[in-house]
């Protein structure tokens, strides 16, 4: 029986393309450089008290195909703000747009509601993440 499935896996390996590796050549406490940050669409999580989840595409070194994409929440942000905050206490972090309670009503209400967040969302990660002087906290929000 074990050499029967010794060879239907050499047949599997055969059949399936070689994964694909990441290597890191900068090296474990280096990131690559942040280029651009795109906060884009919302996704909603759950019923009439769920929450908003945010497509964030992050671009290194430059490069169409080096991004990384998040999803994160308001309260993600928030931490990462946080976190700078106590790490640099002396800089001028800037603020998130304001936090209120997200509810289907008040999004049927104002429909500009999600779109000002997003547009103040972008404005923050954009003032971070192209930053170098916040490089470690970056690397904490982008790998987490």
């Amino acid at each position: 029986m074990a050499g029967k499935n010794r060879n239907s896996v050499a047949q599997l390996n055969r059949l399936l393309p070689i994964p694909i590796e990441l290597e890191n050549h900068a090296g474990d406490n280096e990131i690559s450089h942040v280029t651009n940050v795109l906060v884009g669409d919302h996704h909603i999580v759950g019923d009439t008290s769920g929450y908003v989840v945010w497509t964030i595409k992050v671009t290194l070194n430059d490069s169409a195909f080096s991004s990384i994409i998040l999803y994160k929440r308001y309260s993600d942000i928030e931490k990462f703000r946080t976190n700078l905050v106590q790490a640099h206490p002396r800089e001028n972090i800037p603020n998130l747009p304001p936090k209120d309670a997200f509810s289907v009503s008040r999004m049927l209400k104002s429909e500009n509601w999600l779109e000002e967040r997003r547009r103040g969302l972008q404005w923050f990660l954009t003032s971070i993440l192209l930053n170098p002087r916040y490089s470690e906290e970056i690397k904490d929000f982008l790998l987490k």
